[in-house]
This record gives structure tokens, C-alpha cells and sequence, in this order.
């Protein structure tokens, strides 16, 4: 997948308070200890950005926490479509009123599992 243009982000290094090695490219929020960050386990979660790394427990993990990033998909996701995360930290088209938004989808998703670019806007909207 191949985007034009340079793209402008801000990465932070948080620390992984779980092991994150398999989770690269999902949702993530902050986590219980300081400065840590775990997978988003609820689709309620207030994402706080997307992994871009696979860290193990305790380890740097990079969040992309504005600009464009690819994220998994957990179904088909239309471009453009407002997405959130899933109970497993994957990307979700987000429709219903009050839905808490993370992104815009800037590509689309065919199916469960594909990698999508989105741009990036945690605690910005709501789905409508």
C-alpha cells in the first residue's frame, strides 16, 4: 500500500505493560502504571494512538499519537468511514451517535485482518 507525500507524525515512546510483540499496528490506551500503554480491550476504550512497534513486556513501544498510521482492520471498512477501535484493539467503522472516534479511514479494508491508513484524531469527534 503505497501513499504520495511525505506524512507528519508524532510518535511517543511509552513503556508496554504487556507483552505487545503481536499487537503491532492496533489501538492503544494508556495503561495502569506510569507512563505505560496496553492494548485497547474495550470497544469503549479512549484510544490514545496506534502501535507502530512490537514490544515485549516492559519494553519502548512506539505510539503514533498524531498523523497518519496503518492500522488492522477487523472487517471491511469503507474510505473515509469514522473509525474506532474493537474489543481487540482492531479498527471498526464507527456510525452509532456518541461512538468515540479515533480516525478517519484514508484507505479502505476488504476483509478482517488487512492493514489500513488512517489519519489520526483520538478525543477529537464523535461518530455523529
Amino acid at each position: 500500500m503505497a501513499s504520495p507525500g511525505a506524512h507528519y507524525v508524532l510518535d511517543i515512546s511509552f513503556e508496554a505493560e504487556n507483552d505487545l510483540s503481536s499487537y503491532q499496528y492496533y489501538f492503544v490506551k494508556l495503561g495502569t502504571g506510569a507512563n505505560q500503554v496496553d492494548v485497547c480491550n474495550a470497544a469503549t476504550d479512549q484510544v490514545i494512538g496506534v502501535l507502530q512497534n512490537k514490544p515485549k513486556a516492559g519494553k519502548a513501544a512506539q505510539v503514533r499519537i498524531y498523523g497518519v498510521s496503518k492500522v488492522k482492520a477487523s472487517a471491511e471498512i469503507s474510505k473515509g468511514a469514522k473509525v474506532g477501535t474493537t474489543a481487540s484493539g482492531t479498527a471498526v467503522a464507527k456510525t452509532a451517535d456518541g461512538d468515540l472516534v479515533a480516525g478517519i479511514a484514508l484507505t479502505a479494508a476488504s476483509a478482517a485482518g488487512d492493514t489500513m491508513e488512517i489519519l489520526l484524531t483520538p478525543g477529537a469527534q464523535r461518530a455523529s
